[in-house]
């Protein structure tokens, strides 16, 4: 399947929409701390360490704003599926 060819088969939809909240649920605000604690001790010693040592809530919120953006788009292809849609508007041939 390419990326011009629409998805119409309603389980290959919701099982990207329960991939969406899968990945997702990695960034889920209560894993917070683990998240945060995690990404210090991968990014020790380097910019991107000293960037979430110094700015923790902005990291914060960076991590919710994702869990939540894929937490919505996950959402909203499962309900796609249910209702039947296709995942990309396909125009008529005139």
């Amino acid at each position: 399947m390419t990326a011009a060819q629409p998805t119409t088969d309603r389980s290959s939809l919701e099982r990207r929409g329960r991939w969406w909240l899968a990945v997702s649920f990695l960034f889920c605000p209560c894993h917070l701390p683990l998240t945060l604690g995690l990404l210090a001790y991968v990014a020790g010693g380097t910019v991107l360490g000293g960037l979430l040592r110094d700015h923790g809530w902005i990291a914060a919120a960076v991590i919710a704003a994702t869990w939540l953006a894929g937490t919505a788009r996950g959402l909203i292809w499962i309900h796609r599926a249910e209702r039947g849609e296709m995942a990309c508007e396909v125009r008529a041939a005139r």
